[in-house]
């Protein structure tokens, strides 16, 4: 018998390990050092729905404010909840109860921050630019399209996302949020004042036009071929006139209706753009969405 010899827990098996995990659901285990941190990186999905599913009940036992968040929404507050992790939990018989598409108990899901808290700009020359393919962008597509899901609040945290994403520079990311009814006039227009201090008018144009760039993509998305004949007779009774084709081939008059802006335009947005020199955004502002500078604009436009 050999003597002071212990059996420390980095010498059980894996599946003992993923036992304790799941029991203790301890959220330390997989940091106590870098061995258990590669075998839970490691772990099958299934095993981290388990892990998610034990957590989410043990929080709704005990508390109400975690029962009225729901299981979609607690989950996702875990970086370890990716889309396969989600999938498996769905796919789960251990799954809890989610309220179907028709329950009035059924509530947003409240997007987490730790999804948009990384995007960071990429505007040097040498950066890949962002893609549609970058996340959290499929990630986020996957939510707002699956049905067992109850629909997310785009608008979580004060308008957290969009923010993020104008920050970022995330220009697909930005469309898919506004297609997505996320506002703009979340935290004072916040979103819009970051977009002038980066000097993006494209992004400033997106963000308070329906009708700026990206609008077309919006209608096509969310418009069925029923919504799409109304609006056409709408078109027809208000709005500026637009060239259209009758099946004769020649050019016939129609109308199209301009839909209103995100925003309402302020005197502070263009004290911001003459503040930081983004003199396009100014001219934009002023001439474009007829906004009157106040008194101290004026004196910094006059230096």
């Amino acid at each position: 018998m050999s003597i002071g010899r212990t059996l420390a827990l980095d010498h059980l098996p894996v599946e003992l390990l993923y036992d304790i995990y799941t029991l203790s659901l301890s959220p330390a285990l997989p940091l106590t050092c870098k061995y258990f941190h590669a075998v839970f990186k490691a772990a099958p999905p299934t095993l981290h729905a388990e892990y998610l599913i034990r957590c989410y009940e043990d929080a709704a036992a005990n508390s109400a404010s975690a029962r009225a968040l729901g299981l979609i929404s607690k989950v996702l507050r875990y970086p370890i909840c990716t889309r396969q992790v989600l999938e498996a939990i769905l796919h789960s018989p251990e799954c809890p109860y989610i309220p179907p598409p028709n329950d009035p108990q059924r509530r947003p899901t409240i997007l987490p921050r730790h999804l948009f808290r990384n995007l960071t700009p990429r505007d040097l020359p040498h950066q890949r630019p962002w893609t549609e393919y970058d996340e959290p962008l499929p990630f986020l597509g996957f939510l707002y399209n699956d049905p067992r899901i109850p629909p997310p609040a785009s608008d979580s945290h004060d308008g957290y996302a969009l923010t993020r994403a104008v920050y970022a520079g995330f220009t697909p990311l930005v469309r898919f949020l506004l297609e997505n009814d996320a506002s703009p006039a979340c935290r004072g227009n916040l979103a819009v004042t970051v977009a002038i201090r980066r000097k993006s008018l494209p992004l400033v144009r997106m963000l308070i036009e329906r009708d700026g760039p990206g609008a077309a993509d919006e209608v096509k998305a969310k418009g069925s071929k029923k919504r799409k004949l109304s609006v056409m007779e709408e078109d027809e009774s208000e709005g500026t006139n637009i060239k259209a084709t009758s099946g004769s081939g020649k050019t016939r008059g129609a109308k199209r209706r301009k839909l209103g802006d995100r925003v309402s335009v302020k005197p502070d947005m263009l004290r911001a753009a003459v503040k930081c020199n983004a003199h396009d955004i100014a001219e934009y502002l002023m001439r474009e969405k007829g906004c009157v500078p106040d008194m101290q604009t004026v004196l910094m436009m006059g230096r």
